[in-house]
C-alpha cells in the first residue's frame, strides 16, 4: 500500500491542502474536513490513512508544510505560443493547455471567448470532468447569438457555466482568455479555446506555475461572481 503522507503530496493542490489544514485546526473532525474535496477526490484514501496515523491537529500541521513547501519552489514561466513555430520557442498552445487541463485533480477555471467542439482544449477539458475535476468555465453568452455557450453546456455536461455582465447593465464581452488548474498553476494567452486560436491565428501566452500568483487570479473571478458582475449561465 503507498505511502499515504507520499500520496498526499503528490495529490493535493496548495490551495486544496490549506483548505483540509484549517478545516482540521478549527473542527478536528475528519469527515468535514473530507469535505473540503470533491467528490471521488483521490486524495480522499490517503487522507484517511493519514487522519488515523496523526489524527488532526498534527496532520493539519503536516498539510500545512505540504503547502509551504510547493509554494516555496519559486515561480515557472514558461512562453507559449500559436501559428509558425522555430528552433527555441517555447510550449505549442496546443500541447500547453492540454497538458496543463490534464494534470488538473481539483479543480479547472477556464475562461474564453470564443471555441469549436473539436478543439483539443475541449476534449482536455471533458476528459477533466470525466475524471471528476471540478470544471468552471467562464464564457461569452452573446456571441453568435449564444450558440457558442450553448454547444460548450452540451460537449460538456457537468461543468458549471458563468458569463460577465457589465455593473451597468450595458454592453459588453467576455473576452478573458485563462485556464487556472488547482490554483497552482495559471495560462494566460490571447488565444481563444478554438481550433483557430490553437492551429491558425498567430497567438501569444504564458504558463505561470506559482500557488500564490494562480490562487490570486481565482480569487479575482470569484470575487466578481460574488459582486454581480459574472453570473451563472442559466
Amino acid at each position: 500500500m503507498a505511502d499515504p503522507f507520499v500520496e498526499l503530496g503528490r495529490l493535493l493542490a496548495p490551495a486544496a491542502a490549506l483548505k483540509v489544514a484549517s478545516s482540521l485546526e478549527i473542527d478536528g473532525r475528519l469527515r468535514k474536513a473530507l469535505e473540503k474535496l470533491p467528490p471521488g477526490s483521490p486524495a480522499l484514501v490517503p487522507l484517511k490513512g493519514a487522519f488515523d496515523a496523526l489524527g488532526g491537529a498534527v496532520l493539519a500541521a503536516v498539510l500545512r508544510g505540504f503547502a509551504a513547501a510547493a509554494q516555496a519552489n519559486g515561480t515557472d514561466l514558461r512562453p507559449v505560443w500559436s501559428g509558425p513555430t522555430f528552433d527555441g520557442d517555447g510550449d505549442h498552445t496546443t500541447s500547453a493547455i492540454a497538458h496543463l487541463i490534464d494534470d488538473a485533480k481539483e479543480e479547472v477555471f477556464a475562461s474564453t471567448f470564443s471555441a469549436t467542439p473539436d478543439s483539443e482544449f475541449v476534449r482536455a477539458l471533458w476528459r477533466a470532468i470525466a475524471r471528476g475535476v471540478r470544471t468552471t468555465l467562464l464564457v461569452d453568452s452573446k456571441i453568435k447569438h449564444g450558440q457558442t455557450a450553448e454547444m460548450l453546456r452540451q460537449k460538456l455536461t457537468g461543468a458549471r457555466f458563468w458569463t460577465y455582465v457589465h455593473p451597468d447593465g450595458g454592453y459588453s464581452a467576455q473576452h478573458s482568455k485563462v485556464v487556472i488548474v488547482d490554483s497552482r498553476s495559471a495560462f494566460v494567452t490571447s488565444a481563444n479555446l478554438s481550433i483557430a486560436g490553437a492551429e491558425r491565428n498567430l497567438e501569444a501566452g504564458v504558463i505561470i506555475h506559482d500557488a500564490e500568483f494562480a490562487s490570486r487570479m481565482r480569487q479575482r473571478f470569484t470575487k466578481l461572481w460574488e459582486h454581480g458582475a459574472i453570473t451563472d449561465l442559466g
